[in-house]
């Protein structure tokens, strides 16, 4: 064993606080994790000094699109820009990530996750890809947000199986608007081919939502409150039987547009800390403050910090995930450490990987050093340092 890497600090697990913490690397994975007093430093270790900020766990973003003007946007392409997000969405705390790639005609899908399945084990620089997120195309057109309808359908058990072949192994979740003919069956066969199923996009009533969540199929939910019929008194819609959920895990992109800040608290509280997700739902235009750009081969600008369609309609999110973890602490009065848990312990547990989301010993050394700002000054993957923006 090679200690590489030791930092000291305030370190967030994020089920505990260490002040004046030591957290040492070695080989890639996280060797030892408590008081600067615990530890010995061999004097060839790289010392690392982030007592003006906090040590935490990497981020991990279920649910996004793009970063700083890049996207996955054709099979051809793909490798490129995948390796461009990856170092991109780095500087902002990502250290593990599940891409989305764009819509478009059967085949096409299936050439994208192809290509997909061959760069993701190529990415070296930067952040890591866990696999795909594949948000359409069966989404219900009732609630098809920025989608356009040309690409939407019910989903088929033989489509299902040609875009889990084309992925070979990659495809981790699948946003599914339940309410579709033939939706349970296909998500039966996702579940059984090792795919999280997410109920979102659906415009079915409250009833129908609610025994979809109980009913084993689905696992998640994607970005709560956005593209799902609403919560009335009388009507409490997909929302409702989030909201009444007993176990389900709840996807939220917490920029203060996509839900309002006493959303985000409501959410929090009837969910609890262990079932909100924070996700980015980012699009091109992640991590930027104005521009234009395509996406779904349309036009959408950022104004006023939104972007949007033409036709107003709001197109993603440029949210990044560092600034949804201060956002969600902001709005739902949370300390930072449980803010984190969103973005890091949350996810992992969702897709069920138990070397990722904490800071333990034995776990992969993917950790960020936080300013108290948000702002990320520096991000490391299975132990190397893929981001620095310290002075």
């Amino acid at each position: 064993m090679t200690i590489q890497t030791v930092l000291r600090g305030t370190i967030l697990t994020p089920t505990q606080i260490i002040e004046d913490g030591a957290l040492v690397i070695a080989d890639g994975a996280i060797h030892h994790v408590g008081t600067r007093d615990t530890m010995d430093v061999p004097r060839d270790a790289q010392v690392i000094d982030a007592r003006d900020a906090v040590i935490a766990p990497g981020l991990i973003d279920l649910h996004t699109y793009g970063c700083l003007g890049v996207a996955i946007t054709s099979p051809e392409r793909a490798a490129d820009e995948l390796a461009m997000f990856s170092r991109n969405v780095a500087r902002f705390g990502v250290t593990r990530f599940l891409i989305s790639p764009t819509m478009g005609e059967r085949a096409f899908i299936a050439r994208t996750l192809s290509a997909l399945a061959d760069a993701i084990p190529n990415i070296r620089e930067g952040a890591r890809p866990l696999g795909i997120h594949l948000e359409g195309p069966w989404l219900d057109p009732e609630q098809r947000g920025a989608f356009p309808h040309a690409v939407l359908h019910a989903p088929t058990l033989d489509e299902a199986r040609e875009y889990v072949q084309a992925a070979r192994g990659w495809l981790r979740v699948v946003t599914l608007a339940g309410n579709l003919p033939n939706a349970f069956a296909v998500a039966r066969f996702l579940r059984a081919h090792n795919v999280r199923v997410s109920f979102g996009h659906s415009n079915s009533a409250y009833e129908f939502a609610r025994d979809a969540l109980a009913s084993g199929a689905f696992d998640l939910v994607t970005h709560v409150y956005n593209a799902m019929s609403g919560l009335h008194h009388r009507k409490p819609g997909v929302l409702g039987a989030v909201l009444s959920s007993d176990d389900m895990l709840g996807m939220l992109i917490c920029d203060g547009i996509h839900a309002h800040p006493a959303a985000v608290k409501i959410l929090v509280r009837a969910l609890g800390l262990e079932r909100v997700i924070l996700v980015t739902d980012a699009i091109p235009g992640g991590g930027m403050t104005d521009g234009a750009f395509t996406m779904l081969n349309q036009t959408a600008r950022i104004v006023d910090g939104v972007a949007r369609l033409e036709d107003g309609t709001i197109a993603g999110s440029i949210l990044t995930l560092n600034r949804a973890v201060m956002n969600v602490r902001a709005f739902a009065q949370i300390a930072l450490n449980d803010a984190l848990k969103l973005a890091t312990e949350n996810p992992a547990r969702a897709l069920g990987l138990t070397n990722l989301g904490a800071l333990a010993p034995g776990m992969d050394a993917d950790v960020i050093v936080m300013r108290a700002s948000g702002e990320i000054a520096l991000t490391i993957v299975a132990g190397e340092i893929v981001f620095d923006a310290r002075d």
